[in-house]
């Protein structure tokens, strides 16, 4: 298993800072969040940047960008349904993600996030789902003849692995994996444990973040949620692929009372910590939040 940390807990980092911290806390892998659209400014955003750059920054670190994380998402409705089509794109998204799979195989990154999302409740259920699942296939798609693979991350309409299964097996892709945010699952009701093995066999990313009894972001292990049984668990079943730490400080408000360098050692710290300890089981009934 594989540790990795998201760039939302680091937003002023640049590309440089971010790959020598990350090499400094002890951290095998960097999630580079971005933005296509630059509505969000990240000072590590790889759009825009050259591959040969971003290949040699974190070759130089030592360490790996693992992955893209796009906001790209597959469920825009073409309105209106007919006329609509005319005068739309109706394989909106699509060309966003070829271009971050072009600039992730010329950078040496394996993988680009991307999302569902929202199924409209003005339409009927079967159009939305024939339209984001349409989408998500020719996304995949762009992955083929790369080293790239698209990865959906449940949320939305598809925060469980319930509906992330659904997914997989509409679009029946070999290009797409599944990126399984443990925080969004437990706030549907869904055990992350319980979860994992309806979708394990496309399971490449697995994100983890602790909240305190009212649901604010706290220090890794210093929350509610059960997450060192997880983590004891995950090395357990031998558990080969990433594991991404998040700390939403690009979506937080006001003044923070802890850096980031604290934040990421501190879970780099714990992280190890756990994977190095006997491993103890979790189960839907001690795991569940």
């Amino acid at each position: 298993m594989n540790i990795a940390f998201s760039t939302i807990a680091c937003p002023n980092w640049t590309l440089e800072e971010t790959a020598a911290k990350a090499a400094q806390l002890g951290y095998l892998g960097v999630e580079l969040r971005s933005f296509h659209d630059q509505s969000v400014c990240v000072a590590s955003d790889p759009f825009g940047r050259e591959p040969s750059e971003i290949k040699s920054v974190f070759a130089d670190a030592g360490v790996t960008p693992m992955c893209f994380a796009t906001s790209v998402k597959f469920d825009k409705m073409i309105n209106p349904p007919v006329v609509g089509r005319i005068f739309m794109n109706e394989e909106a998204g699509v060309s966003d993600v070829k271009e971050y799979v072009d600039l992730a195989e010329r950078s040496g990154v394996p993988f680009v996030r991307v999302f569902g999302h929202i199924l409209p409740a003005a339409e009927p259920k079967t159009w939305s789902m024939r339209r984001v699942t349409e989408r998500l296939k020719l996304a995949a798609q762009t992955g083929r003849n790369t080293d790239v693979r698209v990865l959906i991350e449940n949320a939305g309409s598809f925060a469980t692995s319930e509906s992330i299964r659904e997914l997989l097996d509409l679009v029946d892709s070999q290009w797409l994996g599944v990126s399984y945010n443990t925080l969004a699952a437990v706030q549907t009701g869904e055990c992350p444990m319980e979860g994992l093995k309806l979708i394990m066999d496309s399971v490449k990313v697995i994100k983890i973040s602790d909240i305190d009894a009212d649901g604010n972001p706290t220090l890794l292990g210093e929350g509610r949620l059960p997450l060192e049984k997880f983590v004891k668990a995950l090395v357990a079943m031998d558990y080969q692929g990433w594991i991404v730490y998040e700390h939403p400080a690009l979506w937080m408000t006001g003044e923070s009372d802890v850096d980031a360098d604290t934040v990421l050692k501190h879970a780099a710290d714990t992280l190890y910590s756990w994977m190095n300890s006997a491993p103890t089981a979790c189960t839907s009934g001690s795991c569940c939040c």
